[in-house]
């Protein structure tokens, strides 16, 4: 299916329910063993790409170097989130420091879901500002992507050092209080801000202090937000691109959303306010696991049904590093798309699910790598080592399905045994991750067949 084919209201329903389900799928393994840190949303953001592709037809600016680039960008964007997840009942602890089980702070549930949202806000935010400029006619320079990125740096530096204490003091005085009785404890003279300047982002150092976890990861779930905001800002404003700065907005917004709503499973779990209420002691529902999927859920159903009602912009090709040779080019685009896209989500998975045995490990990654290699290579015979004889929707409708199978493998048989999602496969979040993958799979497959017709 083509950019310029028609659909039904029908159609785009449908595509729209089968993106939530496809993100609600990447983004419930994005929390699993093999997936987990920077390396699962450079993953998420490369399949979801591809679906997006299929749906969209070509787009020459989405070809595999730039799809690869725009879901690398998703490395840059992931904040903390540990200590925020439950603040929605109300309360903040912390377990990681001995003796942390004495200390607490209470706080507004609505200031909880304030940092959450910011959490939200700021996780995707040159993904979904790259995103919409695959789907514009303003051609960007190098000079763009420097004032975007830079925008987005700057506003991050200056918030970490300024308004985002001010923010999370007057939203969570005792959040501050908290981390402040830590280094009271840990014999450690100054306030929260002071110290913080000393240890400026490092959240493996404020681990250590009771309070500190907490503190130092709302100063970068606010800061997140913050330098999302201001990089769509430069990309309305300086680089003048209302496409890519409307979809970026609304890939914050959609996760913003998304996040805070799916955290209410940790309300309804621990027990409500404060945590006083009948904790959910079951083996059905597992608070963190369903967070995960429905914050992909909602979030694809909201960013899929934006770009699929969208108008289509002209389809022209990207300007910048236009002047590098097409030669090396294509190399940089092999390397950097089948080899540090396809490759490394193909393999990673493996690589890290096998821990319990070195000689299980070691076959287990010898075997991904044989098998992806044959298929880089089949697929480069075919369409090139750009990618260039066939196109990306080409591509998309190979690697889609090739990841969405070897995904859902991996997470319930191809693992450790304490890894392998099988056996808790009557769980609801699993329940719905079989149902989403089926159910992406069968679409594909009835989409396939009729753009063979």
């Amino acid at each position: 299916m083509t950019e310029t084919t028609k659909r039904t209201w029908v159609q785009k329903v449908l595509i729209i329910l089968i993106g939530g389900l496809l993100l609600g799928f990447l983004w419930r393994l994005r929390g699993s063993r093999g997936w987990g840190s920077e390396a699962g949303v450079f993953n998420v953001g490369f399949v979801y790409l591809l679906f997006i592709t299929i749906v969209s037809g070509e787009r020459k600016k989405l070809d595999l170097g730039w799809l690869s680039f725009t879901a690398m960008s998703f490395i840059l964007t992931v904040p903390s989130w540990g200590t925020i997840l439950t603040q929605i009942t109300g309360i903040i602890r912390e377990s990681e420091v001995e003796g942390a089980e004495n200390f607490f702070a209470y706080v507004s549930p609505l200031s909880g879901a304030f940092m959450i949202c910011c959490v939200g806000l700021g996780m995707a935010g040159i993904y979904g500002i790259l995103l919409g400029r695959g789907f514009s006619d303003r051609q960007w320079k190098v000079k763009d992507f420097i004032i975007v990125i830079g925008v987005f740096v700057i506003f991050d530096i200056i918030s970490k050092a300024s308004v985002s204490h001010w923010i999370v003091r007057l939203i969570q005085p005792n959040a501050i209080e908290l981390f402040e009785q830590g280094l009271d404890v840990a014999g450690i003279e100054g306030s929260a801000y002071k110290v913080f300047m000393q240890h400026f982002g490092d959240i493996s150092w404020g681990k250590k202090i009771i309070g500190g976890r907490n503190y130092f990861s709302e100063i970068q779930a606010v800061s997140a937000a913050i330098r999302a905001i201001g990089a769509i800002l430069a990309t309305r404003f300086i680089v003048k691109d209302k496409v890519a700065a409307r979809i970026g907005a609304v890939v914050c917004g959609a996760f913003g959303l998304s996040i805070t709503v799916s955290d209410l499973f940790f309300w309804f779990t621990n027990g409500g306010y404060r945590q006083l209420g009948t904790q959910y002691d079951g083996d059905f529902i597992y608070a963190w696991s369903c967070w995960e999927y429905f914050t992909g859920f909602i979030a694809g159903i909201i960013i899929t049904a934006v770009i699929v009602c969208m108008k289509k912009r002209g389809n022209v090709p990207e300007i910048a590093f236009s002047s590098i040779p097409e030669k090396p080019k294509r190399i940089l685009v092999f390397i950097a798309g089948f080899i540090g896209t396809v490759g490394v989500n193909l393999v990673r998975p493996v690589a890290r699910r096998f821990d319990s045995s070195v000689a299980v490990q070691i076959v287990a990654i010898s075997i991904a790598v044989v098998l992806t290699a044959i298929l880089i290579i089949l697929l480069v015979k075919r369409s090139g080592i750009a990618g260039e004889k066939t196109g990306m929707q080409w591509l998309a409708r190979i690697l889609l399905p090739v990841f969405v199978v070897f995904m859902l493998l991996s997470y319930l048989f191809i693992a450790s045994a304490e890894h392998r999602a099988i056996s808790e496969i009557c769980t609801l979040h699993n329940i719905l991750v079989i149902i989403s993958a089926f159910s992406v799979l069968i679409w594909y497959g009835v989409t396939l067949k009729k753009s063979k017709a």
